[in-house]
Protein backbone atom coordinates (compact mmCIF):
# COMPACT_ATOMS: atom_id res chain seq x y z
CA UNK A 1 0.00 0.00 0.00
CA UNK A 2 1.60 3.27 -0.64
CA UNK A 3 1.37 5.46 2.01
CA UNK A 4 0.92 9.74 1.14
CA UNK A 5 1.87 12.34 3.58
CA UNK A 6 -0.19 14.62 5.45
CA UNK A 7 0.70 17.75 3.33
CA UNK A 8 0.64 15.61 0.22
CA UNK A 9 -2.70 14.66 0.64
CA UNK A 10 -3.60 17.72 1.79
CA UNK A 11 -2.36 19.46 -1.71
CA UNK A 12 -4.20 16.78 -3.86
CA UNK A 13 -7.89 17.08 -2.29
CA UNK A 14 -6.91 20.78 -2.15
CA UNK A 15 -6.47 20.31 -6.01
CA UNK A 16 -9.47 18.48 -6.80
CA UNK A 17 -11.35 21.23 -4.36
CA UNK A 18 -10.49 24.16 -6.62
CA UNK A 19 -10.46 22.01 -10.09
CA UNK A 20 -14.19 21.16 -9.11
CA UNK A 21 -15.10 24.57 -8.31
CA UNK A 22 -13.36 26.03 -11.84
CA UNK A 23 -15.93 23.66 -13.54
CA UNK A 24 -19.03 24.44 -11.88
CA UNK A 25 -17.84 27.96 -12.07
CA UNK A 26 -17.66 27.81 -15.72
CA UNK A 27 -21.77 26.63 -16.33
CA UNK A 28 -22.56 29.24 -13.93
CA UNK A 29 -23.81 33.08 -14.78
CA UNK A 30 -21.46 35.79 -14.34
CA UNK A 31 -23.74 36.98 -11.41
CA UNK A 32 -23.73 33.30 -9.80
CA UNK A 33 -20.56 33.23 -10.44
CA UNK A 34 -19.57 35.99 -8.45
CA UNK A 35 -21.76 34.65 -5.17
CA UNK A 36 -19.73 31.33 -5.60
CA UNK A 37 -16.21 32.92 -5.94
CA UNK A 38 -13.51 30.79 -3.58
CA UNK A 39 -12.23 33.57 -2.43
CA UNK A 40 -14.94 35.28 -0.99
CA UNK A 41 -14.90 38.05 1.94
CA UNK A 42 -14.59 35.81 5.56
CA UNK A 43 -18.41 36.20 6.61
CA UNK A 44 -20.15 36.67 3.83
CA UNK A 45 -21.51 33.66 2.82
CA UNK A 46 -23.11 33.10 6.15
CA UNK A 47 -25.17 36.36 4.93
CA UNK A 48 -26.54 35.35 1.61
CA UNK A 49 -29.46 33.51 3.14
CA UNK A 50 -31.30 36.52 4.55
CA UNK A 51 -29.65 38.60 1.26
CA UNK A 52 -30.28 36.88 -1.14
CA UNK A 53 -28.14 38.32 -3.48
CA UNK A 54 -28.55 36.76 -6.52
CA UNK A 55 -32.09 37.83 -6.37
CA UNK A 56 -31.14 41.37 -6.00
CA UNK A 57 -28.53 41.13 -8.67
CA UNK A 58 -30.03 39.60 -11.09
CA UNK A 59 -33.33 41.62 -10.45
CA UNK A 60 -31.10 44.72 -10.85
CA UNK A 61 -29.50 43.02 -13.81
CA UNK A 62 -25.84 43.88 -12.70
CA UNK A 63 -23.34 43.32 -15.97
CA UNK A 64 -20.28 43.36 -16.73
CA UNK A 65 -17.82 46.61 -18.00
CA UNK A 66 -20.90 48.69 -15.60
CA UNK A 67 -19.89 51.47 -13.26
CA UNK A 68 -21.94 50.97 -9.95
CA UNK A 69 -21.66 53.26 -6.62
CA UNK A 70 -22.44 52.00 -3.44
CA UNK A 71 -23.37 54.64 -1.78
CA UNK A 72 -23.09 54.49 2.07
CA UNK A 73 -21.96 50.71 1.51
CA UNK A 74 -20.75 50.37 4.61
CA UNK A 75 -18.24 47.39 5.01
CA UNK A 76 -18.49 46.47 1.30
CA UNK A 77 -20.75 42.91 0.91
CA UNK A 78 -22.44 44.04 -2.28
CA UNK A 79 -19.20 45.96 -3.86
CA UNK A 80 -17.60 42.68 -3.61
CA UNK A 81 -19.93 40.63 -5.51
CA UNK A 82 -20.16 44.35 -7.83
CA UNK A 83 -15.94 43.79 -8.39
CA UNK A 84 -16.33 40.30 -8.99
CA UNK A 85 -19.19 40.75 -11.81
CA UNK A 86 -17.80 44.45 -13.71
CA UNK A 87 -14.48 42.79 -14.41
CA UNK A 88 -11.50 44.50 -14.95
CA UNK A 89 -13.30 47.54 -17.82
CA UNK A 90 -15.71 47.92 -15.19
CA UNK A 91 -15.51 50.36 -11.64
CA UNK A 92 -17.47 50.10 -8.21
CA UNK A 93 -17.17 53.52 -5.94
CA UNK A 94 -17.54 52.05 -2.67
CA UNK A 95 -18.99 55.72 -0.54
CA UNK A 96 -19.47 55.90 3.08
CA UNK A 97 -19.42 58.84 5.14
CA UNK A 98 -18.31 60.22 8.55
CA UNK A 99 -20.76 58.53 10.65
CA UNK A 100 -20.93 54.99 8.55
CA UNK A 101 -16.90 55.02 8.59
CA UNK A 102 -17.29 55.01 12.52
CA UNK A 103 -19.35 51.27 11.75
CA UNK A 104 -18.08 50.16 9.07
CA UNK A 105 -14.38 50.90 8.49
CA UNK A 106 -12.60 47.76 10.46
CA UNK A 107 -14.23 45.18 8.03
CA UNK A 108 -13.58 47.62 5.36
CA UNK A 109 -10.09 48.18 5.23
CA UNK A 110 -9.96 44.88 5.95
CA UNK A 111 -11.72 43.79 2.89
CA UNK A 112 -10.13 46.21 0.46
CA UNK A 113 -6.46 45.19 2.15
CA UNK A 114 -3.52 44.69 -0.48
CA UNK A 115 -5.76 45.86 -3.19
CA UNK A 116 -8.04 42.57 -2.81
CA UNK A 117 -10.83 43.81 -4.94
CA UNK A 118 -9.01 45.41 -8.02
CA UNK A 119 -12.17 47.48 -9.13
CA UNK A 120 -13.39 48.95 -6.10
CA UNK A 121 -12.24 52.39 -5.15
CA UNK A 122 -12.59 53.68 -1.65
CA UNK A 123 -14.67 56.71 -1.57
CA UNK A 124 -14.80 58.56 1.71
CA UNK A 125 -17.16 61.87 1.32
CA UNK A 126 -19.80 63.44 3.16
CA UNK A 127 -22.88 64.66 2.22
CA UNK A 128 -22.42 68.43 1.86
CA UNK A 129 -20.30 66.94 -0.98
CA UNK A 130 -19.96 63.43 -1.42
CA UNK A 131 -17.91 64.00 -4.45
CA UNK A 132 -19.47 60.98 -6.89
CA UNK A 133 -18.38 60.21 -10.05
CA UNK A 134 -20.56 61.47 -13.09
CA UNK A 135 -22.26 59.03 -15.76
CA UNK A 136 -22.48 56.28 -13.52
CA UNK A 137 -24.86 53.09 -14.78
CA UNK A 138 -26.37 52.57 -10.86
CA UNK A 139 -26.31 53.95 -7.57
CA UNK A 140 -27.21 50.88 -5.12
CA UNK A 141 -28.01 52.05 -1.81
CA UNK A 142 -28.58 49.25 0.53
CA UNK A 143 -30.49 49.96 3.57
CA UNK A 144 -29.72 53.25 3.89
CA UNK A 145 -31.94 55.49 2.11
CA UNK A 146 -33.74 56.12 4.94
CA UNK A 147 -30.58 57.69 6.86
CA UNK A 148 -31.20 60.80 4.31
CA UNK A 149 -33.99 61.66 6.79
CA UNK A 150 -32.66 60.76 10.33
CA UNK A 151 -31.99 63.96 12.63
CA UNK A 152 -28.77 63.83 14.48
CA UNK A 153 -27.42 66.14 16.71
CA UNK A 154 -24.03 67.50 14.83
CA UNK A 155 -25.25 68.51 11.10
CA UNK A 156 -22.35 67.45 9.53
CA UNK A 157 -23.61 63.95 10.06
CA UNK A 158 -27.07 64.55 8.32
CA UNK A 159 -28.21 66.12 4.89
CA UNK A 160 -31.77 67.00 3.12
CA UNK A 161 -33.93 65.83 0.37
CA UNK A 162 -32.27 69.18 -1.43
CA UNK A 163 -28.80 68.81 -1.03
CA UNK A 164 -28.97 64.84 -1.25
CA UNK A 165 -30.74 64.35 -4.67
CA UNK A 166 -29.12 66.72 -6.58
CA UNK A 167 -25.98 65.04 -5.96
CA UNK A 168 -27.21 61.41 -7.07
CA UNK A 169 -29.03 62.39 -10.28
CA UNK A 170 -26.17 64.36 -11.67
CA UNK A 171 -23.91 60.91 -10.99
CA UNK A 172 -26.16 58.77 -12.73
CA UNK A 173 -26.15 59.04 -16.63
CA UNK A 174 -29.58 59.35 -18.60
CA UNK A 175 -31.35 55.54 -18.53
CA UNK A 176 -29.13 54.75 -15.42
CA UNK A 177 -30.56 53.05 -12.27
CA UNK A 178 -30.98 53.64 -8.82
CA UNK A 179 -31.71 50.76 -6.75
CA UNK A 180 -33.07 51.13 -2.99
CA UNK A 181 -33.69 48.68 -0.56
CA UNK A 182 -34.78 49.69 2.57
CA UNK A 183 -36.89 48.76 6.13
CA UNK A 184 -40.52 49.14 5.97
CA UNK A 185 -42.31 51.47 7.85
CA UNK A 186 -46.50 51.13 8.17
CA UNK A 187 -47.91 52.90 5.38
CA UNK A 188 -48.82 56.40 6.08
CA UNK A 189 -46.01 57.22 8.10
CA UNK A 190 -43.97 59.35 5.80
CA UNK A 191 -40.29 59.45 6.58
CA UNK A 192 -41.39 60.50 10.64
CA UNK A 193 -40.09 56.96 11.42
CA UNK A 194 -36.67 56.84 10.12
CA UNK A 195 -35.03 58.68 13.58
CA UNK A 196 -37.01 56.66 16.06
CA UNK A 197 -37.15 53.46 14.51
CA UNK A 198 -34.70 53.37 11.31
CA UNK A 199 -38.16 52.64 8.79
CA UNK A 200 -39.73 54.30 6.00
CA UNK A 201 -42.72 54.36 4.51
CA UNK A 202 -43.06 52.58 0.83
CA UNK A 203 -45.56 54.12 -0.88
CA UNK A 204 -44.01 57.73 0.42
CA UNK A 205 -40.41 56.65 -0.86
CA UNK A 206 -41.58 56.47 -4.12
CA UNK A 207 -43.43 59.81 -4.20
CA UNK A 208 -40.59 60.87 -2.66
CA UNK A 209 -37.85 59.52 -5.03
CA UNK A 210 -40.27 60.27 -8.44
CA UNK A 211 -40.62 63.89 -7.11
CA UNK A 212 -36.75 64.16 -7.19
CA UNK A 213 -36.83 63.41 -11.12
CA UNK A 214 -36.57 59.77 -10.97
CA UNK A 215 -39.12 56.95 -12.19
CA UNK A 216 -39.97 53.86 -10.74
CA UNK A 217 -39.63 50.94 -13.44
CA UNK A 218 -39.91 47.61 -11.23
CA UNK A 219 -39.99 46.34 -7.81
CA UNK A 220 -39.59 43.17 -5.72
CA UNK A 221 -41.40 41.56 -2.86
CA UNK A 222 -38.26 39.00 -2.61
CA UNK A 223 -36.49 39.96 0.87
CA UNK A 224 -40.22 40.68 2.56
CA UNK A 225 -41.12 38.98 5.49
CA UNK A 226 -44.87 39.80 6.69
CA UNK A 227 -44.23 38.47 10.24
CA UNK A 228 -41.75 41.79 10.76
CA UNK A 229 -43.40 44.24 13.57
CA UNK A 230 -43.16 47.74 12.12
CA UNK A 231 -43.80 48.84 15.41
CA UNK A 232 -40.30 47.55 16.28
CA UNK A 233 -36.71 50.05 15.47
CA UNK A 234 -34.74 47.87 13.46
CA UNK A 235 -32.17 46.73 16.11
CA UNK A 236 -35.06 45.38 18.27
CA UNK A 237 -33.55 41.53 18.96
CA UNK A 238 -36.87 40.38 17.90
CA UNK A 239 -36.59 41.84 14.29
CA UNK A 240 -33.07 42.39 14.25
CA UNK A 241 -31.68 41.19 10.48
CA UNK A 242 -35.76 40.17 9.94
CA UNK A 243 -37.59 43.39 8.77
CA UNK A 244 -39.32 43.79 5.87
CA UNK A 245 -37.94 44.73 3.06
CA UNK A 246 -38.72 46.58 -0.02
CA UNK A 247 -36.60 46.49 -3.04
CA UNK A 248 -37.06 49.14 -5.88
CA UNK A 249 -35.32 50.06 -9.04
CA UNK A 250 -35.68 53.52 -10.58
CA UNK A 251 -34.20 54.86 -13.71
CA UNK A 252 -33.45 58.34 -14.60
CA UNK A 253 -34.83 59.71 -17.66
CA UNK A 254 -33.06 59.60 -21.11
CA UNK A 255 -34.69 62.67 -21.68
Amino acid sequence: MIKLSYHVLRTAILTLFLTGCSEDLSKMSTIEQAIHQPDRFSGDRSSDKRRKPLDILEFADIKADMQIIDLLGGGGYYSELFNYIVGDKGKVYLQNTTLFLRFSKDELEKRLKNNRLKNVIRLDSDFADMKLPKNVDLIFIGLSFHDIYVNREDKRLTTTREEFFPQIFSALKPGGKLLIIDHAAETGTGNSLSTKLHRIDEQWTIKDIESAGFKLIKTSDVLRNPDDDLNLDIWNKKVFRKTDRFVHLYEKPIT
